[in-house]
């Protein structure tokens, strides 16, 4: 082979792979609250946001029922001030009923149970990931929601993204942690959108299982991919030439 083709298999490989690692999840801000006040609103503001940024936000709420009733339930309110809600622009309210009934039972309720995910979050936001502090867990309700955004047009003050949870009946709300975020979601982020009670007829994972697929980004899957690709190529090429 030449070393013109040499230097052009080169390039086209590190072109492949930039454009693989561009791909990962960017995120931005990381906000967890535990033991929260009902409500209260939390609030996080996002400075110097480029208008054409496809924003996200990730939610991941851990609550207790204190009763059977089919009844129980708290409501949790996302607001977006100089951004616009993709699924209503009309509105910056998301307002969501979480019914515990409606909600997965999950052992393993713990965020660092996305272990990739976390690693992501501590790698990029320098923040360490917190467990709620729960009396009992066998009986512990999981909802996660992810909600896409955009920026208002000639925005002169920085955006702001607020939640609360209100009017809770006989369901104590342990923890709801925000992950903000630009670009892509991964597999694992996505991992994140626990909506109802569908997810929990699904097999669970073992911990051991769900950390070795969380463990290895979509991303890196993607680039081996490409460079196995490649190398193949490489190897038809030299063949061809020794032919």
């Amino acid at each position: 082979m030449s070393k013109f083709k040499r230097m052009s298999l080169f390039g086209w490989i590190l072109c492949i792979s930039c454009s693989a690692f561009s791909q990962e999840t960017k995120i931005i801000a990381f906000n967890q609250v535990l033991n929260l006040n009902v409500g209260q609103s939390y609030q996080f503001e996002l400075e110097n946001l480029n208008p054409s940024t496809q924003l996200w936000t990730a939610f991941y709420v851990v609550g207790v029922p204190q009763s059977a009733g089919m009844d129980t339930h708290a409501n949790l309110t996302i607001m977006g001030d100089g951004l616009i809600a993709e699924d209503h622009p009309k509105t910056p309210v998301e307002s969501i009923t979480l019914i515990a009934n409606d909600l997965p039972v999950r052992q393993n309720y713990s965020l660092k149970e996305f272990s990739g995910l976390m690693g992501e979050i501590e790698d990029q936001t320098g923040q360490k990931v917190q467990d709620p502090n729960l009396s009992q867990t066998g009986n512990v309700r999981i909802y996660g929601r992810i909600l896409d955004w955009i920026p208002e047009y000639n925005l002169q003050k920085p955006a702001k993204i607020s939640f609360s949870i209100n009017n809770p009946k006989d369901f104590d709300i342990k923890a709801v942690y925000m992950i903000v975020g630009e670009g892509v979601k991964t597999s694992q982020l996505l991992e994140l959108a626990i909506e109802n009670k569908d997810i929990a007829k699904q097999p669970q994972q073992t911990g051991s299982e769900s950390k070795e697929k969380d463990s290895f980004p979509l991303a890196m899957k993607s680039l081996l991919l490409l460079i196995f690709v490649a190398l193949i190529s490489f190897l038809v090429i030299a063949r061809r030439k020794k032919a």
